[in-house]
């Protein structure tokens, strides 16, 4: 059974420049997001396994040595792991994400402060991180133990921000040693803690919250364009494109932590079944959008289905993951959404392939979001460390590419107006002369005789029949025909003035409404110019032959009486006038009184 049928044939040479496009976007965008990670993550190297905090280096990130313990039963405690011989411990691996499961990763490092001026922080950057407990011993051999993570309250964290922050002992008389104990269930761990000094944390969570907060304005002015133009235009999909960019900015709220920071910072529950469903939710509304600007159904039923089935099948399989809330179901909802990102690259490049106009568009706005999330989906699976591209790539995406969807969303309804305007024009006008149909002349006509029977306003109405039609068709055949009437219609609309009405209203037959006040002999003067016009001679007929033109000039004077409703009548009569001066006569104006 053949399921997909193409209409034309695959993108020929003169396209192939679209594909280069999108590959170089891509390239660009995989070297834009990559390159503020490689920046940030540059580490000051430090001798030995100590690490000292002496001044405010202002540097962007200090990376301590750091040994790793990956208990696997997840049943140490900290008098236990203190016990532990040091060979237990090995170097962290900060490419290598850790799936942990049920497990725990403890990590201990030693740090000493010689100047109490300066304030020191350990910073683990993944808002998502499911639990974190910071252990030392203070001056009198107790322990401080400092807690956070998305499992918990904001109430229970040490310090109230996006991602666990936790204060560094402020002695500056021995080394201290530190535990830090990481629990992450279904998401791998790559975030390796970071130390900073005061100045560089408020310096560092600033530059964040400018970026998320341009983020959120720019989200909340988009949507509210494009539900705007939703109403004006009357089409879903910009519906559809204020909802996906709605979903996918909650969701981002949810991935950097500020859903859980302010919107319900004591219900931490919220936090991975929230952010399961709004990424999900956003995933379906992405292809909901793609199918109804690119309409695979017309190349594919098959597909179309498929598309649909999966749009249903995302938010089904988000309420599934939180009702079982295991790492296989996470890998499965996972594989999910990278199915449907399959299914959407199918969309939109088969679009392409049949030179669909709004799929470039589609396919361009699309490229910088559907790479941000293949690295989400490669972090989500353990195949990549998280860092910048991972935790804010989505965000800097949308800000590239939501504009370039909205831009297409435009043009195509542009495009739809434009065509509804012809449609609704050819209504009104004669395809082939462009002058207005009849049903115009009378309703202008109805409304001149009751003003003039009214106001005693006289008016002309000049009917004209191109008398040598049926002999250019004859002789030169129906081209030469149709080029003549468009040059009688051309030359007739050169004579009237802006406020006269010129239409067609016969197969050689035109009409002329002149509005008054106007005397018969100024109504003469205008078909005798008409039919001088017509006698000019001109190369776009074959030898050179004169348009002849047989007028007849019905006009209303001040003191006629007539009813508004003849004007059927009237035109009809003015018509047999104008046919019947083909009787030999040689006359070619003739006045008719109203």
């Amino acid at each position: 059974m053949r399921i997909w049928t193409s209409r034309t044939n695959p993108l020929p040479a003169r396209h192939a420049g679209i594909r280069q496009g999108l590959w170089c976007l891509f390239a660009l965008m995989l070297i834009f997001l990559a390159a503020p990670m490689a920046h940030a993550q540059a580490p000051t190297p430090i001798a030995g396994r100590s690490l000292t905090l002496d001044t405010d280096s202002r540097l962007e990130r200090v990376d301590p040595g750091i040994d790793v313990l990956l208990d696997r039963s997840g049943a140490l405690d900290i008098a236990q792991l203190e016990a532990l011989a040091d060979d237990a411990f090995r170097p962290l691996d900060r490419v290598k994400p850790y799936v942990l499961g049920n497990a725990a990763l403890w990590m201990r490092f030693d740090a000493s402060i010689t100047n109490p001026a300066v304030r020191w922080r350990l910073v683990i950057p993944m808002p998502t991180l499911d639990e974190a407990t910071l252990y030392y011993r203070n001056a009198a051999g107790q322990w401080v133990i400092q807690r956070a993570g998305d499992h918990l309250p904001r109430s229970a964290w040490a310090q109230r921000a996006r991602y666990p922050v936790f204060d560094l002992a402020n002695s500056t008389s021995q080394n201290v040693r530190y535990y830090l104990k990481v629990s992450q269930m279904r998401m791998p761990y790559s975030s390796p803690p970071q130390i900073l000094s005061d100045a560089e944390y408020i310096e560092s969570r600033q530059n964040e919250q400018m970026l998320l907060g341009f983020y959120f304005g720019f989200v909340c002015v988009l949507v509210g364009l494009a539900l705007f133009n939703a109403a004006s235009c009357k089409d879903a999909a910009f519906a559809i494109f204020a909802l996906q960019a709605l979903l996918f900015a909650c969701a981002q709220a949810v991935l950097s932590g500020l859903a859980g920071l302010y919107v319900w910072p004591q219900t931490p529950e919220l936090n991975d079944s929230a952010n399961v469903m709004f990424n999900l939710c956003a995933a379906a509304a992405s292809l909901w959008f793609a199918r109804a600007v690119c309409t695979p159904m017309r190349y594919s039923l098959f597909f179309d289905r498929l598309m649909q089935a999966l749009i249903v099948l995302l938010p089904l399989v988000g309420i599934a993951d939180v009702w079982l809330s295991t790492r296989a179901s996470f890998i499965a909802l996972n594989l999910v959404v990278f199915l449907a990102l399959i299914a959407l690259l199918v969309g939109i490049g088969v679009g392409l392939i049949e030179r669909d106009r709004d799929t470039r568009w589609v396919a361009l706005g699309f490229s910088p979001l559907l790479i941000s999330a293949l690295l989400l989906l490669a972090r989500n699976l353990g195949m990549m460390s998280a860092g910048f591209e991972t935790d804010y790539g989505r965000i800097l995406a949308a800000i590239i590419g939501s504009p370039i969807l909205f831009y297409g969303l435009w043009r195509r309804a542009s495009q739809s107006r434009d065509l509804t305007a012809r449609a609704t024009s050819l209504r009104n006008a004669d395809p082939l002369t462009g002058l207005h149909v009849t049903k115009v002349l009378l309703g202008k006509l109805r409304k001149s005789l009751a003003t003039g029977e009214r106001y005693h306003l006289p008016f002309a109405l000049l009917v004209i029949n191109l008398a040598n039609l049926a002999s250019l068709q004859k002789h030169h055949g129906r081209e030469a025909a149709d080029r003549a009437m468009v040059m009688a219609a051309s030359r007739i609309r050169g004579i009237a003035h802006a406020t006269d009405t010129v239409a067609r209203v016969g197969d050689a037959q035109f009409a002329l409404l002149l509005e008054g006040p106007l005397d018969a002999d100024s109504a003469n003067d205008v078909a005798t110019r008409i039919l001088a016009s017509g006698l000019r001679p001109s190369n776009q007929l074959p030898d050179a032959e004169p348009l002849q033109f047989h007028i007849a000039v019905g006009h209303m004077g001040r003191n006629a009486m007539v009813s508004g409703g003849r004007a059927e009548a009237r035109l009809s009569d003015m018509l047999q006038t104008v046919l019947a001066m083909n009787d030999g006569s040689g006359k070619a104006i003739r006045l008719v009184r109203f």
